[in-house]
């Protein structure tokens, strides 16, 4: 009896304590940031399933963060990219040199960008509901954090050296959700839109075309992930400028010379001989 009226007090200051988003934000950080240090200390044969570990942890835990307020779209589109720059900052971690001087700085960044991550996500699920004044600065986190997923990820898909076929549908795969995310974030209806959907198909497909012409070019991995990463830029750069009625030729044509110098700096780097 003593111990079921202690079971009892135990459960109702559990049940009174109300852990907030931010604390939700901070210790799934955390607990990613040790997971992600922890796969240097496993063996080779169990870090993909490490990755895969933590891909459906980032999953689970931003359904678990936030519970509650997700509904329609958001229960899909809010998790795409937390997940994605998760899976794509994993795998990267690997293609670093095995020194903790060079991976530690990486996971502390890691969880700072896991939790600036989910800050925007709820910025973008508020928004979605009522205005918010933090919803330009969660655009212009999202898009950056969009450019870097699509940088580890590609940078990866790049390493593997694969068939041209199986790269162009890694890079749809990668940036067609990308691309879908943020374009939603400009809207923030209730459902994806024709015209969110048109136009990631759309950029997808060129990225794909992109990623078709790269896998027959002789440039090193991190060349071609910043190729993508820039077309991603100057796509999904312009048309959410396009939604929000902001697009003027001066940045249109800033947006251009950025790719063209980028462009430059491949070509120059590119070993034509082999």
């Amino acid at each position: 009896m003593v111990f079921f009226e202690n079971f009892l007090k135990t459960y109702r200051r559990v049940k009174a304590y109300e852990i907030t988003k931010r604390q939700k934000f901070v210790l799934m950080a955390v607990f990613l940031t040790v997971i992600l240090i922890t796969t240097q200390t496993v063996s080779e044969n169990l870090r993909y399933q490490t990755i895969g570990f933590l891909a459906i942890s980032t999953l689970f835990l931003s359904i678990f963060a936030l519970w509650g307020e997700l509904s329609g779209t958001r229960y899909f589109v809010l998790l795409l990219l937390p997940v994605y720059f998760v899976t794509g900052a994993s795998l990267f971690y690997f293609l670093l040199p095995v020194r903790w001087l060079t991976r530690l700085p990486f996971a502390f960044l890691f969880g700072i960008s896991v939790y600036l991550l989910m800050l925007t996500s709820n910025i973008y699920n508020v928004a979605a509901i009522r205005t918010i004044a933090l919803l330009r600065a969660a655009h212009a986190v999202g898009l950056l954090f969009s450019l870097v997923a699509t940088f580890f990820l590609t940078n990866v898909l790049f390493s593997l050296h694969l068939p041209f076929y199986l790269i162009i549908l890694g890079v749809a795969a990668v940036m067609g959700p990308l691309y879908l995310v943020g374009l939603w974030s400009y809207e923030l209806e209730e459902f994806v839109t024709r015209r969110v959907f048109v136009y990631s198909a759309i950029f997808t497909l060129v990225s794909a075309e992109v990623g078709l012409v790269l896998s027959f070019w002789p440039i090193v991995p991190t060349a071609g992930a910043l190729s993508m990463t820039t077309v991603m830029y100057v796509l999904l750069g312009l048309a959410q400028l396009h939604f929000e009625d902001k697009l003027k030729p001066r940045v249109f044509w800033e947006h251009i010379i950025v790719s063209l110098l980028v462009l430059i700096v491949i070509v120059i780097s590119t070993r034509w001989g082999g």
